[in-house]
């Protein structure tokens, strides 16, 4: 018995020293105890609703001192997300990925995307709604003040909804999180180029939808220049990220290439913080110059945050959107979400907070109580 204890022992270091793995967990409980609205069609109950909003299983290891590795996570609340890569590197000027990371590889947004909220969105106090990356204004139904249709009986495509047309994604590139072969180059140390190619289907279509991403690390920041194809367009963004003392600067621009729908957008993200005090702020100017569609979007959030003693922090998001078409009604509407969070900020926390937006030019608000408590281990 002693024997097979001290094989075990010894099978188990021989692993663990072969294959270092990372094994965690994310249970994100969310309660609303009420929410309502106001205005316009407005419904009169007070609702509530409770549940988790993430629930998940991750796993990151690698071998032979780091040539080769992958991760794999598993969503219990979408169980359809395929959410794994493999990778190997066989010098240190090659990496080749096989997978995908919903997160995205190679995202080029500093504070303006996630970062700007962060945990709490996930968690669900965050303002945020279909769209993490900035709450925007939008037409109640595509085409009012446009072409003169509401779309109601073929769909009725709803844009109000949280930024679907004004986002901060139409100035910085988002990531890539499809499955795709991946190849980093590295020539020298401060150059990368970064190739992604989702064969699946008519080999010559992958091709179609190449991703490809030049990006420079200088002593003054980080520059990237990123296309994305796509089957009769493609999109062209352009990045900068740099640390000034405690001010941290992004700068976006995007141009589509798409004939029916081109868009162009300017982005810009700021943060400054000290030990007890901080604030955040991200902007993006859009510009839509199709024949369909033509108007200019601007959506511009700050988000202040104190110190209230250990492990302790106030938030207060501050965010307006406007929309203004070519000819027709401009929109505009805004959202305010103060929220505190216990806890420190990479671990467990317990969150509160309120959540008030309105959509439809101000026709109707929207307002919350949502508490949270997120833990990972």
């Amino acid at each position: 018995m002693k024997k097979l204890i001290v094989l075990s022992v010894v099978f188990a270091l021989v692993a663990a020293a072969a294959f270092a793995v990372d094994i965690g967990a994310n249970v994100f409980g969310l309660v609303v105890p009420a929410a309502g609205e106001s205005g316009t069609g407005a419904s009169d109950d007070i609702t509530s609703s409770v549940g988790f909003e993430r629930t998940r299983f991750s796993g990151y290891g690698e071998a032979g001192d780091g040539a080769f590795g992958g991760q794999i996570r598993l969503n219990a609340e979408d169980t359809s997300m395929k959410d794994a890569f493999a990778f190997w590197k066989p010098i240190d000027q090659l990496k080749v990925l096989i997978g995908a990371n919903s997160d995205g590889f190679y995202g080029k947004e500093g504070v303006t995307g996630w970062g700007f909220n962060g945990n709490p969105y996930d968690g669900g106090v965050a303002i945020g709604g279909n769209n993490v990356w900035g709450y925007g204004a939008g037409w109640p139904w595509l085409g009012d003040g446009v072409d003169g249709s509401d779309h109601k009986d073929d769909g009725g495509q709803y844009f109000n909804t949280y930024g679907q047309m004004v986002k901060t994604r139409d100035a910085f590139y988002g990531g890539y999180g499809a499955n795709a072969l991946q190849l980093n180059i590295t020539p020298v140390e401060m150059f990368t180029l970064n190739v992604a190619i989702p064969f699946g289907g008519k080999t010559e279509d992958a091709f179609k939808s190449i991703m490809v991403q030049a990006d420079v690390n200088l002593d003054f920041g980080n520059i990237a220049l990123t296309f994305q194809a796509a089957e009769d367009a493609g999109d062209i963004f352009l990045y900068y990220g740099g640390s000034f003392g405690d001010l941290g600067l992004d700068f976006g621009f995007h141009y589509s290439l798409d004939k029916d729908m081109p868009i162009m957008g300017f982005g810009l993200g700021l943060k400054y913080a000290t030990d007890a005090f901080g604030v955040k702020f991200r902007g993006v100017a859009t510009m839509w110059t199709g024949d369909f569609l033509k108007f200019t979007g601007i959506l511009a959030e700050v988000l202040p945050y104190f110190s209230l003693g250990d492990n302790i922090a106030a938030f207060v998001n501050i965010g307006i959107s406007t929309m203004i078409p070519d000819s027709g009604s401009s929109v505009f509407d805004w959202h305010f979400n103060p929220y505190v969070r216990i806890g420190e900020e990479w671990g467990a926390q317990f969150l509160v907070g309120v959540k008030v937006n309105t959509v439809n030019d101000g026709a109707k608000t929207l307002w919350s109580i949502p508490i949270a408590i997120m833990v990972m281990f």
